[in-house]
């Protein structure tokens, strides 16, 4: 972590304002159990992600929403330790959550949510005291699944990280798809089993019995259908922010493809889990 950016373990205790938002309560100094507006929404992601939220306007279109339902949902959301934990309004609080090594690869989300030592226990629960719609994924990278093998260790991980949402029922958990690789990057059997995972991560066999987990699949809105093409399951040539060297993040029009239904998504999960209580 570079030393121009604060941990949040360093601040507990504390209650931090800037430009006028408040940072979450942190570590310590959990929300109610029983809150009455559930409304505090995350995202966990790193590069990709970050064009999700800025270049897809999700802080806009959850203003938008605000206004027209009377709501107040409010979104953070964390990339790399070095840009850290930004607030409702989008600024950077100059924080992070010290994502331990700072991967959020599928073995570093594996381990963030399982992995019993100090570290992964800390920054683990500095998300669940400061937030209640927590969403995370791993980067396009880990759409390169060469064989069955990884594939099936991809679901051992993530069957791990639903055993541990189960034990926090009172929290809602959004497991994401990773996004599609470029066609210059990747090859038709990869592709296909990016495809079989994110299949399987929003499928029942993944979902049922875990009302408290649901899914959102980048990797569907973002790559070509499995129509047995030359490109299929790979990222759609419309949305390549080159077509010439293979860099498998998407353009603006991807972004803004994804950051709406991101944001709505998130706000719906919020509402399930508000609807969930209410009928206790």
């Amino acid at each position: 972590m570079l030393p121009n950016r604060l941990s949040l373990a360093g601040f507990i205790g504390t209650t931090i304002l800037l430009a006028g938002a408040a940072l979450p309560k942190l570590s310590g100094q959990t929300l109610p159990e029983e809150p009455a507006v559930l409304n505090n929404l995350f995202f966990l992601h790193h590069s990709t992600g970050d064009g999700f939220v800025v270049q897809g306007n999700m802080r806009k279109y959850i203003k938008t929403y605000n206004n027209s339902h009377s709501s107040s949902f409010q979104f953070w959301d964390h990339g790399y330790n070095y840009d850290g934990l930004r607030d409702p309004a989008g600024h950077f609080t100059g924080t992070n959550y010290d994502i331990p090594d700072d991967n959020t690869d599928p073995d570093g989300l594996w381990k963030l949510w399982s992995n019993k030592g100090q570290s992964y226990v800390t920054c683990r629960n500095l998300i669940l005291d400061n937030h209640q719609v927590i969403a995370f994924k791993s980067c396009f990278p880990a759409s390169a699944i060469p064989n069955t093998a990884t594939l099936n260790q991809r679901k051992k991980w993530a069957l791990a990280i639903r055993k541990f949402c189960d034990t926090r029922k009172d929290k809602i958990f959004m497991v994401m798809s990773t996004p599609p690789l470029h066609r210059l990057s990747t090859n038709s059997t990869e592709a296909a089993n990016a495809r079989a995972f994110a299949n399987w991560l929003k499928s029942s066999a993944y979902l049922n019995g875990h009302p408290n987990v649901v899914c959102f699949d980048v990797f569907d809105i973002l790559a070509v259908p499995n129509d047995g093409s030359a490109a299929a399951n790979m990222l759609k040539y419309q949305y390549e922010a080159s077509h010439g060297d293979g860099d498998s993040h998407p353009n603006a029009k991807g972004n803004k493809a994804v950051g709406p239904r991101l944001a709505q998504a998130l706000i719906d999960a919020a509402q399930l889990l508000a609807s969930a209580r209410s009928e206790r």
